[in-house]
C-alpha cells in the first residue's frame, strides 16, 4: 500500500507542471535540512565524486507557445527544490526536429563547493539569446559591437570581452535599446535576451518586464548556463576540409565582413568546431 501511495504522489507531482517531466531516479534517504530556493548550474569540470545525487529528472519541450525551454527550466527548478536540491548538472540533451529532450541530475552543494563551481565558468563572456518560440519564427536583428548579427529562434551569439573594454549590444536603431558591459578581472558571464520571460518557481509561462531595458532583457546566470548548453551557437564561421583529413586541410572563414573579433575568441571557436566535428562526425573527419 505504501508503494502505491508513493507512485500516486509522484504521478500527481509530475502532472501538475507545465511540462512533461519524469522522475527517473530519487534518493529517498535524503531529508532536506531547510527550505531550498537556489538552482545553480554545475560546470562539467566540477568534481562530484563525493556529492550526493538527490534526483534525476527528464523532460522535453516543443519550443512553441507556452511549451518552451524556459518553462521546462522552471519545472526542473521547482521539482528539484522540492527534493532538497540547490544545483543541477545536465546529463544529456537530445533533439528531434523542434522537440528538445533534457535530462538533469540535481544535488545539494554547500557554499564552498558552489564557489569552486563558479570559478570554472568562463570569464568576461557576454551571451545574447534569440527567440525561444520556433513557431513565431522571428529572426532578431541586433548589432554586436557595431556589427550586424541575425539570430534565428533557438540561437545565441557570444562575445569574449576584454578587461577594460566594452561589449555593446543594441537593437531597434535610434528608438531601440542599447546595453554596454564593461570587462573586469574574473567577471562572471553576462546573459541577455531579446525577449522577456519570468523564471523560477511560481513564474511558469509569465512575461517579466520588471528589469527590461527597451527590448533587451537580463537573464539570470542559472538559466543562462542552461540555455548555452542546449541552444545552437552562432559562430558565424565556416570550416572546409577534405574528407578524412580535418587536421591537414581545415580552412576557416568568417561569414560576415569586418567582424570585430579577437584572437582568443577565434581560437576558441576553431577548437570548439573541431571538437564538435570529432564528436559527431568522426567517420568523415579522420
Amino acid at each position: 500500500m505504501k508503494n502505491i501511495l508513493i507512485l500516486i504522489s509522484i504521478f500527481f507531482c509530475v502532472s501538475a507542471y507545465a511540462q512533461e517531466v519524469q522522475i527517473i531516479e530519487r534518493n529517498d534517504n535524503y531529508t532536506p535540512k531547510e527550505k531550498v530556493e537556489k538552482f545553480e548550474f554545475i560546470d562539467k569540470n566540477l568534481n562530484l565524486t563525493n556529492q550526493e545525487k538527490l534526483v534525476v529528472l527528464k523532460g522535453y519541450c516543443v519550443n512553441a507557445g507556452k511549451n518552451t525551454l524556459i518553462s521546462l527550466f522552471n519545472t526542473f527548478w521547482e521539482m528539484s527544490n522540492k527534493q532538497g536540491a540547490n544545483s543541477y548538472f545536465i546529463d544529456n540533451v537530445d533533439r528531434v526536429s523542434d522537440t528538445i529532450y533534457v535530462q538533469i541530475s540535481a544535488y545539494c552543494l554547500d557554499d564552498s563547493v558552489l564557489n569552486d563551481n563558479f570559478k570554472l565558468y568562463s570569464k568576461n563572456m557576454v551571451y545574447v539569446f534569440g527567440d525561444m518560440d520556433v513557431k513565431k519564427g522571428n529572426t532578431k536583428k541586433i548589432k554586436l559591437n557595431g556589427q550586424k548579427v541575425e539570430l534565428a529562434a533557438l540561437e545565441y551569439v557570444e562575445s569574449q570581452n576584454e578587461v577594460g573594454k566594452y561589449v555593446t549590444v543594441s537593437i531597434g536603431g535610434f528608438l531601440g535599446a542599447k546595453v554596454s558591459i564593461y570587462g573586469k578581472e574574473d567577471r562572471l558571464p553576462e546573459y541577455l535576451s531579446l525577449n522577456g520571460f519570468g523564471i523560477g518557481p511560481g513564474n511558469f509561462n509569465q512575461i517579466s518586464i520588471r528589469f527590461n531595458t527597451g527590448r533587451i532583457y537580463p537573464v539570470k546566470m542559472n538559466l543562462g548556463q542552461f540555455l548555452i548548453s542546449i541552444l545552437t551557437k552562432k559562430n558565424e564561421m565556416s570550416c572546409e576540409f577534405a574528407p578524412h583529413k580535418l587536421n591537414e586541410t581545415q580552412k576557416f572563414q568568417f561569414l560576415r565582413e569586418n567582424m570585430d573579433t579577437n584572437i582568443m575568441a577565434v581560437a576558441r571557436w576553431c577548437r570548439e568546431m573541431g571538437d564538435w566535428l570529432s564528436a559527431n562526425h568522426y567517420d568523415k573527419v579522420f
